[in-house]
């Protein structure tokens, strides 16, 4: 799937991953979720690998669809914040 940019209906988001994460790991789900369909960009903050930002289109995800797909992916998190 491919990534949507639209930058007007773009959304910022900070999730907790619960798991502990290497390095590739954490790429892997990262570069995993740029490929899914309204993900924008998504990347691990600094030197926390629990804190992904995950920059999203409104128009095709919700938090709960994105807490959804880090789940398939084998994952879980939180929204940071709610």
């Amino acid at each position: 799937m491919g990534r949507i940019i639209m930058s007007n209906e773009e959304e910022r988001v900070d999730i907790n991953i619960q798991q502990d994460m290497d390095a590739s790991q954490r790429s892997w789900l990262g570069a995993k979720l740029e490929h899914e369909r309204g993900i924008v960009s998504a990347w691990f903050e600094g030197g926390d690998h629990h804190h992904l930002i995950l920059h999203y289109d409104v128009n095709h995800c919700s938090h709960i669809t994105l807490l959804d797909t880090i789940k398939r992916l084998g994952f879980h998190g939180e929204i940071v914040g709610s």
